[in-house]
C-alpha cells in the first residue's frame, strides 16, 4: 500500500502527550469510555439481545430510554451527538418499528416525549442483562468489597460530574 504525502522529518514525536502511568486518572477513565463507546461492544450487544435491525441509532436510543426512561428528542439529541434532524429519523424508525412511541410530556403543554413500548421494553431488559453480565465478566476476580468500593466511587464521581455539568449549564 503506498504511503501517499508521508513526511520524513525524523523530529516527528510519536509518543502519547501524556506519559503511560497506570495510575492516571485520565487514561484510566479514556480507556473505559472508549470500551464502553467502541462499535465492537455495541455489535456484540446488539447481536445477544437480538436487536431487530441493523441500526446503530435506534440502538443507541434504545439503550438511552433504558438507563432514562423517556426523553425529549433534543435531549436524546444532545446524549447521542446528534443532529435535530437525524435524532427525529431515528426517533421515526423506532415509531416505525413498534420500539418507540411519541407521547405529550406531562410537564409541557406543547412538548414530546420518547418512550419505550412494551417490546421496546423487552429489548431494553435485555440490553440492561447483557450490560450486568458484561460487568460480572470483568469484575469476576474482585472481592465484593472491592466491587462496592468501586460502586460507591464511580457513583460519587457521577453525582460530581452531573452537579457541576448543571452549574456550567446554568451560568451559560
Amino acid at each position: 500500500m503506498a504511503r501517499g504525502d508521508v513526511d520524513t522529518d525524523a523530529s516527528a514525536d510519536l509518543s502519547p502527550v501524556i506519559a503511560p502511568d497506570p495510575l492516571d486518572l485520565r487514561l484510566s477513565l479514556a480507556t473505559i469510555v472508549h470500551w464502553a463507546d467502541s462499535t465492537g461492544l455495541r455489535r456484540d450487544v446488539m447481536a445477544r439481545v437480538a436487536f431487530p435491525v441493523d441500526d446503530m441509532g435506534m440502538f443507541l436510543v434504545v439503550n438511552q430510554l433504558s438507563y432514562n426512561g423517556a426523553m425529549r428528542p433534543v435531549d436524546l439529541s444532545l446524549a447521542l451527538g446528534q443532529t435535530a434532524t437525524n435524532m427525529s429519523k431515528i426517533v421515526g424508525r423506532l415509531v416505525r418499528t413498534g420500539l418507540a412511541v411519541r407521547v405529550p410530556a406531562p410537564d409541557d403543554d406543547r412538548g414530546v416525549l420518547v418512550a419505550l413500548t412494551d417490546q421496546g421494553r423487552r429489548i431494553g431488559e435485555r440490553i440492561m442483562s447483557t450490560a450486568e453480565s458484561n460487568m460480572r465478566t470483568l469484575l469476576a476476580d474482585w472481592s465484593p468489597a472491592e466491587i462496592e468500593d468501586l460502586r460507591r466511587m464511580m457513583a460519587r464521581l457521577a453525582r460530581v460530574h452531573r452537579s457541576v455539568s448543571e452549574r456550567r449549564a446554568a451560568s451559560a
